[in-house]
């Protein structure tokens, strides 16, 4: 599967997937990403309501975002 896939469908195991996020205003791509993240109920170590948390690399910050829209596997890593 390499497509985008609604995000009804993502596994809420602990997976880490891609995720879309759309833009908080519509027609402008501000707020708009696609990140690794993960269904979790752990939020910089500590317990918090499960939902999608995200990885934004630029730091570590570990966090969460508006709700993303799709989801899709993450690709396998290079040989």
């Amino acid at each position: 599967m390499n497509e985008w896939q609604p995000i009804e469908t993502a596994p809420k195991d602990g997976t880490w997937v891609l995720l879309f996020v759309p833009a908080e205003i519509p027609d402008e791509d501000r707020g708009r990403h696609i990140c690794a993240g993960q269904w979790s109920d752990q939020l910089n170590g500590r317990t918090a309501p499960p939902r999608w948390m995200f990885a934004w690399f630029d730091g570590g910050y570990y966090g969460y975002a508006g709700p993303p829209t799709h989801w899709m596997p993450l690709p396998e890593p290079p040989q």
